[in-house]
Formats: structure tokens, sequence, C-alpha cells
């Protein structure tokens, strides 16, 4: 499933059923660390879920007084993605930073582009951490701007930028 059917997915353009599959697989090769993730999530969900809310709230409202339209939603990044990332960076769960990610939905790709700097001018951004997937789309046709900031309360969330036609 990992290595056939999420990819094809993600080929095309499904990146729902890549997550899912990713997600499922995971929970059985894994089922140790998915628990140790889960019980993590579940111990943190009413103070993650109120911060998803109020950091989304405090998004939208400034973009909306810099006159920029948009739609702001917040999540929690999924459990495969987050172990990839711990894997990859040789962490442990309590050490990933950015397990939550927004998303800036815009009506055209200068807006992505304004939203982006409106963004970096509030919060401090990770350098290494912007990537333009406009400029540069995905084999798979992904195109999104993503930038790490660090977000209200001092906590690094990602943001995604993209138009609703990308999404």
């Amino acid at each position: 499933t990992l290595d056939i059917f999420a990819p094809i997915a993600n080929r095309l353009g499904l990146a729902a059923v890549k997550i899912e599959l990713e997600d499922m697989a995971f929970q059985y090769l894994w089922p140790e660390v998915h628990a140790e993730l889960k019980t993590h999530f579940d111990s943190t969900a009413m103070d993650r879920d109120a911060y998803i809310e109020h950091a989304r709230d405090a998004l939208q409202e400034y973009l909306n007084d810099r006159e920029l339209p948009c739609t702001v939603s917040g999540r929690v990044k999924h459990f495969y993605s987050i172990y990839r990332k711990m894997q990859a960076q040789g962490l442990a769960v309590d050490q990933v930073h950015d397990l939550m990610a927004f998303r800036v939905f815009v009506d055209d790709i200068g807006q992505c582009y304004t939203a982006l700097g409106f963004i970096h001018a509030r919060y401090q951004h990770l350098p290494d951490r912007i990537k333009d997937y406009i400029a540069q789309p995905k084999s798979n046709g992904y195109q999104s701007l993503h930038s790490v900031v660090i977000g209200p309360q001092n906590r690094q969330i990602e943001i995604q930028i993209r138009t609703h036609q990308m999404h």
C-alpha cells in the first residue's frame, strides 16, 4: 500500500485517498509508534483544538484587515506524515514542533504571493522552510506555497497558501 497504491493516489492528485491509505498502512506496519502518536494526540486534543481555532481566527482577521479576501482553515497533520518527519529528523513525537497546518485559500495566484508577504510581515518565518510549488509544481500537478512560521504562543505552524482551483 505504501509502495504502490498511496503513490498512485498521489500521482493522480487524490490527496485525501493517499493520506487515508498511508495512515491505515502505518497503523498496521508500526502499531507501537502509531499507538504512541495516538496517545500523545489524545492527551493534547483540547489544547490543540483550541490553539487551531485561535490561530485560524487570528490569521483570518489579520488578512481581512489587510483587505485580502481569503478563507483560512486549520488542521492537525496526519500520523504517517508526522512519522516520516520523526524518522527523517530523528525526533521523538514530543520534539516535532509543526504538528498543525493552516491553509489560506485565495482567488488568484497574485493573492497567494500577497498573502505570503503579509504572513511573513506578521510572523517570523523559517527561511529554510519555504517552498514555492506554484512556480515549480510537484510532478502530480500540486501547486501551493508552503511556509513554516512561529505563530501565536511561539508555536511552529505550517501555512499553505493556494487558490480554490489549486485545492
